[in-house]
């Protein structure tokens, strides 16, 4: 299930270009009013999450040193998960007041509405760019984490692992799926979530396979650390 979220505020605010881990921190706070029971287990829960969230989506901007500027006030988020009681629990925080604090700015929501799954899947295009790691030896054989960017050929074996460890976790069953992919263009960023830069990429990638594999990726995000804002996807149509 995916949802978009209109979102108003006063006319030129400033939003900071890292803002991923205040719009985690403001979907969890939605979510724990709502229910804390299962605020509290999605919190605890070590391995995946399965939800994504895109970044503030800004149509009306300029781009400033300090962040982007909304000329009218207004940004969309988008929201998915293949978990229906996600959603449901953030909607319902979210009735109770209609806000959504994202750091100090805080957005009324203007419109919210499910969208529709598409039916097939062609070329993707991120909304929030793909973390992908992997581990190297050392020359003194300690262990060093690595970013990957599409220019390793690591980058795509562990993004069809990571997705397929994920379909598993969720069903509690053998992925016997499958899906290829083309990088068309990239380029790569550096986030900041709280004092860690995690080096990621912006993309724009074809895909063909297995729908249902595709679906998964493209209902909960691709690679590492959707919960905080990696890996959503959009389908286009060019």
């Amino acid at each position: 299930m995916r949802m978009e979220l209109e979102l108003q505020t006063d006319n030129f605010t400033v939003i900071p270009y890292n803002h991923q881990y205040y719009l985690a921190s403001a979907i969890y706070n939605k979510i724990h009013s709502a229910n804390p029971e299962y605020a509290e287990r999605l919190h605890n829960y070590q391995k995946f999450k399965f939800f994504t969230f895109s970044l503030l989506q800004i149509r009306r901007r300029v781009i400033r040193k300090e962040g982007i500027e909304t000329i009218d006030g207004k940004a969309y988020l988008y929201i998915s998960s293949p978990k229906n009681e996600f959603i449901e629990n953030f909607v319902e925080g979210l009735l109770e007041d209609g806000e959504l604090r994202v750091g100090k700015i805080n957005f009324y929501v203007k419109r919210a509405k499910i969208l529709p799954i598409p039916k097939k899947f062609n070329i993707l295009k991120t909304i929030s760019p793909i973390y992908l790691k992997t581990i190297i030896p050392t020359e003194d054989n300690k262990l060093k984490t690595y970013d990957l960017h599409p220019n390793n050929s690591k980058f795509y074996e562990n993004l069809k692992n990571n997705l397929k460890k994920k379909y598993e976790a969720f069903y509690n069953e053998k992925c016997d799926l499958n899906f290829e992919f083309e990088v068309l263009k990239y380029k790569p960023k550096r986030m900041r979530i709280k004092d860690i830069y995690c080096r990621c990429s912006e993309m724009v990638f074809k895909v063909w396979g297995d729908y249902e594999l595709i679906k998964f990726g493209y209902e909960c995000g691709f690679g590492e650390k959707n919960s905080m804002g990696f890996g959503m996807v959009m389908n286009i149509d060019k």
